[in-house]
């Protein structure tokens, strides 16, 4: 069975950051930037150690992390997020581990690690602790907050394009000249709510979100984590049908962001 969830309530874009290391013109405060290609980059790293202090100036709850938009072509040796009361990192109070993705998969995911914990962390302070012996990195976006997974274990429907809008141009003896820009995906799906609950948790994450801010959704984490996840928007709101008491059937169509 496929088990959907979405990640939309982005704490880390209103936290203070203090990185370890950084590239002219490429500060961590660019992560909190909606576009992925917009990042912070290291530099002069030794042993490939790099780390980034997230204050969220008090105890707030994670249950979920994602990272976007880096530029690891091999798995760091270290890779964690870690929690604290205090910005003091010898002995965190809890530390959750992360599963490198490469920077595009078979499934054409750019770059998207992704962690649900089955522990809630609340704390003020979290660490990205990074070690990648190839030296200096790039991340684009990372999400740090809860995520909302309806109960239903199955989403009807998925559809998934590649958009090419590169520009071509013929020459006048006829050659093509290609302006091109990077491919992205779109999805289609349906789901549907089973109880009245569960539909008021779609409309509150809709209205939190609507077309205008980004976020993350893993279509099928139960057995795939690191396919099919997508970060982006909804290019549609969802029309929604009540087809019996408390079943609402719901179109979505999503777009990858740049």
């Amino acid at each position: 069975m496929t088990k959907i969830f979405f990640m939309y309530n982005n704490i880390f874009d209103d936290a203070a950051l203090t990185e370890s290391s950084e590239a002219d013109g490429f500060p961590a405060e660019n992560i909190q930037n909606p576009f992925r290609t917009k990042v912070w980059r290291t530099e002069g790293l030794v042993a490939g150690t790099a780390n980034l202090v997230i204050d969220h100036g008090a105890a707030k709850a994670v249950n979920a992390i994602a990272i976007t938009g880096h530029n690891w072509s091999s798995a760091p040796a270290t890779l964690d997020v870690e929690f604290n009361t205090v910005d003091n990192w010898v002995a965190p109070a809890a530390t959750e581990s992360l599963t490198w993705a490469d920077y595009e998969t078979a499934n054409g995911n750019l770059a998207t690690i992704i962690k649900k914990l089955d522990t809630t962390r609340t704390y003020r302070y979290n660490r990205l602790n990074v070690v990648y012996a190839s030296g200096d990195f790039d991340i684009g976006k990372i999400f740090l907050g809860e995520y909302f997974e309806p109960t239903i274990e199955q989403t009807i429907g998925i559809m998934q394009d590649f958009e090419d809008k590169s520009r071509i141009m013929s020459t006048i003896g006829g050659q093509d000249h290609v302006d091109e820009i990077e491919m992205y995906r779109t999805i289609k799906f349906k789901m549907i709510a089973r109880t009245q609950a569960q539909w008021e948790l779609f409309q509150k994450m809709l209205r939190t979100v609507g077309k205008r801010k980004d976020l993350f959704i893993a279509f099928d984490y139960t057995n795939e984590s690191n396919e099919l996840t997508i970060y982006g928007k909804f290019d549609r709101l969802p029309s929604m049908k009540q087809t019996v008491v408390s079943l609402f059937e719901m179109n979505f169509r999503f777009k990858e962001s740049r």
